[in-house]
């Protein structure tokens, strides 16, 4: 339990001259600590000794040394420091209100029929509107289907916490570009939005956002709280929800960067979402902030485990997994103590699956490199919660199909792939012009190293893996484009422990040679478990993409197996198959590849499976019962010249078929590939060379 220490004396307001500095400091105990967060402590990062750096003002800095608590400072005059690192820019990289505003009307103007025009659910302290757009093909903001779950994302709660707001939007803009959209993405895009209405308010602290706009237009401001001035300088939006009001966590100091108001939802942005939450109740929430990289959850106000802990470790596994690879765990135990936050509201008075997203590396005003990497950092992690929306209590990922191998057929085949626990139906996907690009194993690939090398030490297959253990970047040394009809995959397995500090890896995209670098994926936990990581690419049709993994600090991280897929073209086949095989009657000859995929009733679209091969031609019979062949015998080659794949006809005797070996030789006569060993039996065969 908390021990909770009061403070006798009431902080007089701010001091002229008054300024915040990012410090380091050392509370030994849970009596300490909660005096820190009381006093104004802003904690941004939670060291695995107990130590924290937090953002102070001069006020709260002169308590917390008071009380005896060690206090370094990291940097003095942050507003100062953060105004030097934005020069040039316009609010730090990140979109003022008045773009915010024409932004979403913009979106609203490309996408009618996925979105609801911008609407207001209430004003704020100094009256300006609170925007809120459902996205959904029920597109209708005053309807509530009960049979699509709600979900709710927000963001700069905290004005001065400008990622928030842009990972949302990011979010948003990625659901309405994928609708309807052929290919894996344009796939899930669309389960989501005609299965789920999702709710958006990029900008929920609007007055604190435009008063740091107007004290800092070229970025840098560090106004958290609200613009409520009748008592002191604000009130911090999240600690001022109904659940744990007033407890520890939260200051009764109207001059505290963590004043929790005169009584609980107190003000007028707290009560117009809690108006709509208890309207539109959401089944998952996402309340994001910056920054430190971490993924919160119930409870804030006490170390109390929520009800539904296993749920909370289940999802949170799953987003971090496929997104960003950070701690996850409840707000009070992984950080500090905090009553009366957003989460723990949703959580207790409307059943929510509530998170915080903690969005970013070091700073609330990173540098534009970052600003712009940080773009789509935790696009992933939304879009999985959306998907877990359906199965919020009992979260699951569908199990992914193997295909059964295709080969040489002729214009009458089937395709069978292995059953789903989950599934309620398949789809299947036809792939033409595949191309394999990169299949990497750790043996020295197309890959410029900077600060990365060749290790023994870890590896997922083959004898070694590429290793990183501190800052520096692998760089693939060309490029992709992704045709207008087209996809691809990339995908890679990943090993890493990254201590809890200032220290991340990250896997990123670059969309015009290089000149920018946005993450696709972080990793910032120690994980010592050989995953699996695939990233689908036809949401970038028609574009050239370079990629690269980016490590920072003193990461110990692995990558191995990496694979590139690209194919010209794409389309689903049947998206509602109710068993395990599809039936092709008269397709057309030539080279094509397969994917099945499971649909899980309440979570959505599995991945997709492997690609499978199928050379398709004509006058090849299906199956009328097994014919010995007279004589062993290779046929040709198909297609010749090869790309990728290559597929040959065998013809095994019974007589020879325990000693028939298919082996690949080059020019020289050493053995390149070796295909089978007396395994195939007799009969006749196709035998598939991914060269």
């Amino acid at each position: 339990m908390k021990i909770v220490f009061t403070m006798i004396a009431v902080i007089s307001a701010i001091a002229s001259g008054n300024y915040y500095s990012l410090a380091h400091i050392f509370p030994t105990d849970d009596h300490e600590r909660a005096f820190v967060v009381e006093a104004g402590a802003d904690i941004v990062h939670v060291y695995e000794d107990g130590s924290a750096d937090a953002v102070l003002d001069t006020s709260a800095e002169r308590w917390i040394r008071n009380a005896g608590i060690p206090v370094v400072i990291r940097i003095d005059n942050l507003q100062r420091f953060y105004q030097i690192q934005c020069s040039g820019k316009t609010m730090g990289g990140f979109m003022t209100w008045d773009e915010i505003q024409i932004w979403m009307d913009n979106l609203h103007a490309n996408y009618p029929g996925i979105t609801s025009p911008p609407t207001s659910i209430g004003d704020t302290y100094e009256g300006r509107p609170q925007l809120v757009m459902k996205i959904g093909t029920d597109n209708t903001f005053t309807n509530d289907d009960t049979t699509r779950p709600n979900c709710w994302y927000d963001g700069l709660i905290h004005a001065r916490e400008g990622a928030s707001m842009q990972n949302t939007c990011s979010f948003m803009e990625w659901l309405c570009s994928n609708y309807d959209r052929n290919g894996y993405c344009g796939l899930v895009a669309t389960y989501v939005l005609e299965n789920r209405d999702c709710w958006f308010l990029p900008c929920y602290n609007v007055d604190g956002w435009v008063y740091n706009e107007t004290t800092s237009p070229g970025g840098g401001g560090m106004q958290r709280k609200n613009m409520n001035w009748s008592l002191g300088d604000g009130v911090d939006l999240n600690r001022n929800f109904a659940i744990g009001w007033g407890g520890p966590g939260s200051s009764g100091n109207p001059n505290s960067e963590t004043y929790r108001g005169t009584a609980p939802l107190s003000e007028p942005e707290n009560i117009n979402v809690d108006a709509f939450w208890a309207t539109y109740l959401p089944i998952e929430m996402h309340n994001s902030h910056t920054y430190s990289d971490l993924l919160l959850f119930p409870w804030g106000h006490k170390d109390d485990p929520p009800t539904h802990m296993s749920a909370y470790q289940t999802q949170g596994e799953i987003m971090v997994q496929w997104a960003t690879g950070e701690i996850y765990g409840p707000v009070a135990t992984t950080i500090y103590i905090a009553s009366g936050g957003s989460v723990d509201h949703a959580y207790d008075l409307y059943g929510s699956m509530s998170w915080s997203y903690e969005i970013g590396f070091t700073s609330f005003w990173p540098s534009l490199d970052e600003v712009t990497r940080l773009t789509r950092r935790n696009l992933r992690g939304f879009l999985v919660t959306a998907l877990l929306a359906g199965c919020p209590l009992d979260p699951h990922v569908p199990e992914v199909p193997v295909l059964e191998p295709i080969g040489l057929v002729g214009n009458d085949f089937t395709v069978e792939w292995s059953s789903a626990p989950t599934a309620s139906s398949y789809g299947l996907q036809e792939i033409t012009g595949y191309d394999l690009i990169v299949d990497d194993h750790g043996d020295s690939g197309p890959f410029v190293l900077s600060g990365w090398s060749m290790s023994s030490e870890q590896f997922h297959s083959g004898t070694q893996s590429y290793h990183s253990n501190g800052s520096g970047t692998m760089t693939w040394n060309s490029s992709v484009t992704i045709p207008a009809d087209g996809g691809g995959r990339i995908s890679f397995w990943c090993y890493y422990n990254i201590g809890n500090g200032y220290e991340e890896g990250a896997f990123e995209y670059s969309p015009n040679g290089g000149s920018d670098w946005y993450y696709l994926q972080t990793f910032c936990r120690n994980d010592p478990t050989w995953r699996r990581s695939i990233h689908e690419l036809d949401e970038w049709q028609g574009e050239t993409l370079m990629f690269r993994w980016h490590t920072q600090g003193g990461c110990d991280m692995f990558v191995d197996d990496i694979m590139l897929e690209a194919w010209d073209g794409n389309e689903f086949v049947d998206l509602s198959i109710s068993g395990t095989s599809y039936d092709f009657i008269g397709h057309p000859s030539g080279d094509y590849w397969f994917r099945a995929m499971a649909l899980d009733p309440d979570f959505g679209w599995s991945w997709a499976s492997e690609v499978e091969d199928a050379s398709i031609s004509t006058g090849i019979g299906g199956e009328e019962g097994p014919c010995i062949p007279q004589v062993t015998s290779l046929g040709c080659a198909i297609p010749n010249p090869v790309i990728g794949h290559v597929i040959f006809a065998v013809d095994i005797t019974e007589a020879d078929a325990p000693f028939t070996e298919i082996m690949i030789f080059d020019i020289s006569g050493r053995i390149v590939a070796e295909l089978s060993k007396g395994d195939l039996g007799s009969g006749s065969h196709s035998v598939s060379w991914n060269c």
